[in-house]
């Protein structure tokens, strides 16, 4: 099954390159999130992210989110909401406020040293009118992700692959599926409470005129407390 649902991963990332006229671009992310437990079931994360693009020449995206999740099935089931503020270099050439609300359903099963994790999500995402019209808003998206984690004993090491499809549900000319991201990561523990995570990523669009494949090289610093 693991050599499948890889090769399946594989498969669906390499597809995406038979498509003509694409452009490609490169950029980084630099991001530190911490996640603290309320008491029982209950916890709070917050992040922040700096995204650049145009080959690391240009930042793109400020974001700041915070969350708060409810954890249940013996550990497998987690529910979050968060509530995103961006500030997005946009296709006119200037920055401007962005408001994001998230839920998203994750679930987890484990087998030897690998987990397997499927999360849905859906996210709306809020623009500023004051700065210009926006055909649709908000812009509302159903992503699916799969990942899958390993670890081996005794290692301060964790390996994981994911793939997730950005689908546009409420765009009448644009709508479907429009985005693949695929993320190969490696986190190293640091202490009992602190990770960093690195990262490749690679964001292609699908099913859009003029498609990007945006290429990113990411480093995180996580908390746990």
């Amino acid at each position: 099954m693991k050599k499948l649902l890889l090769i399946a991963l594989l498969l669906v990332s390499v597809g995406v390159f038979a498509q003509s006229e694409r452009t490609t671009d490169f950029g980084g992310i630099v991001s530190a999130e911490a996640e603290v437990g309320l008491g029982g079931p209950f916890d709070l994360s917050v992040e922040e992210e700096l995204r650049f693009d145009n080959s690391f020449s240009q930042l793109d995206r400020w974001l700041n989110s915070v969350g708060v999740g409810y954890t249940c099935l013996h550990n497998r089931m987690n529910i979050g909401l968060n509530a995103d503020y961006i500030r997005r270099h946009n296709d006119r050439g200037y920055y401007e406020n962005r408001g994001r609300l998230g839920l998203q359903v994750t679930y987890t099963e484990d087998f030897r040293r690998f987990k397997f994790q499927v999360r849905s999500k859906a996210m709306g995402t809020f623009f500023d009118e004051s700065t210009g019209h926006h055909r649709v808003n908000p812009k509302i998206y159903w992503r699916n992700r799969l990942k899958v984690t390993y670890q081996p004993l005794n290692s301060r090491f964790k390996y994981a692959l994911s793939t997730e499809l950005f689908w546009l549900t409420n765009d009448p000319k644009k709508g479907g599926v429009d985005n693949l991201r695929t993320v190969l990561s490696v986190d190293y523990r640091l202490s009992r409470c602190y990770y960093l995570s690195v990262f490749a990523r690679m964001d292609n669009d699908l099913g859009i005129i003029n498609p990007v494949d945006r290429f990113y090289a990411g480093l995180t610093l996580k908390g746990k407390y």
